[in-house]
């Protein structure tokens, strides 16, 4: 890709709109109204947010890597940054993880290590060992193969998470392979993980900017529409049939995310600043506005009208968690001032 990182305003913009899914799966907001609704909007269309994250994140990280290798050094950098974060979200859900006792697991050291490294020690943290996980396996691939051979790797790898998640119904019933994903189970809770989800994506945006040709934007959006009602036919399908463990990865999400990816390239032009980290921010902060929206509503006896009400659900909580970003980012903008100061 010739344009600079300044320049791909889709991307940017497109990382609010991914945090607000993810809210979305999170509050469910049509489930108050149509059950099939919520499910396409939220187990179906919602599940491109967290792989856009990782194309985002494999686009400028080895995107522009010569040959699409990167030093050690620099990945260890965005290993240690992202370790950082990690730490800070742990702390951040102490409280939350006391409140609903879920802390006591921790005294299993099996279990903390798993959680740790694979779950998350809340239900939306694992997004963030995933992606120290994936770029790090992504890092090794590129270094040691060629790229073709990294992506059928990569590709093996989602193929075998996908019977632990959509497609388990499929594995559930034969003994020797339903026993070998109990033991990645043990392991790991679910497949959508850093080990057999993130990778795929990280590569697919690593080559998307390394090819340096978007598709045409009529042939992103007409792919993006086929493959995109392809994947929604096929998680009904696979709902219906009761045949998924989890509902995170597809078939035809891979295809449906490079669509998308090619489409929002097409988006130039100078970006806000500060949109990736308000994102972050929003995918971090909103199981804790969840809570407190629950406590608020409660407490003025609106529970009916904010938390019965799944779209005004949603909405609250989204506000909620934009606000309390928006304060993060305003504290830590003043404080760093005062430092340099």
């Amino acid at each position: 890709m010739q344009s600079t990182k300044s320049d791909y305003r889709g991307i940017d913009y497109f990382r609010l709109i991914a945090a607000i899914l993810v809210v979305a799966i999170h509050t469910s907001p049509l489930s108050s109204y149509s059950v099939s609704g919520d499910f396409i909007l939220t187990r179906a269309i919602g599940r491109v947010a967290v792989p856009f994250f990782f194309m985002a994140s494999g686009f400028f990280m080895f995107g522009r890597a010569e040959k699409g290798k990167v030093s050690f050094t620099k990945i260890l950098a965005f290993l240690k940054k992202v370790a950082i974060l990690y730490l800070i979200a742990i702390l951040l859900y102490v409280p939350l993880n006391i409140y609903t006792g879920s802390y006591q697991s921790w005294l299993d050291g099996s279990t903390l290590v798993k959680q740790l490294v694979f779950d998350g020690t809340f239900y939306h943290l694992w997004y963030l060992p995933a992606i120290m996980l994936g770029m790090m396996i992504v890092w090794l691939l590129l270094n040691y193969l060629t790229t073709r051979q990294a992506l059928l790797l990569t590709t093996l790898l989602y193929m075998i998470g996908l019977f632990g998640d959509s497609y388990y119904g499929l594995i559930e019933q034969m003994p020797t392979i339903n026993s070998i994903y109990g033991v990645l189970f043990n392991i790991s809770t679910y497949t959508r993980n850093g080990v057999f989800f993130a990778p795929i994506f990280i590569l697919l945006g690593t080559v998307i900017a390394k090819k340096g040709k978007k598709l045409a934007l009529k042939v992103s959006l007409l792919g993006l529409i086929i493959t995109g009602s392809l994947m929604i036919i096929e998680a009904l399908v696979l709902n219906t049939f009761a045949l998924q463990r989890h509902d995170s990865m597809y078939i035809l999400l891979i295809p449906t995310m490079f669509f998308l990816f090619h489409a929002l390239l097409h988006w130039q032009g100078k970006s806000v600043s500060g949109l990736r980290d308000l994102a972050m921010l929003v995918y971090l902060i909103h199981p804790a506005m969840i809570v407190v929206i629950r406590a608020i509503a409660q407490v003025v006896n609106l529970t009916d009208i904010l938390v019965v009400n799944s779209f005004i659900h949603f909405v609250a909580v989204a506000v909620a968690s934009f606000i309390a970003s928006l304060l993060w980012l305003k504290i830590k903008k003043e404080v760093t001032s005062n430092g340099v100061r």
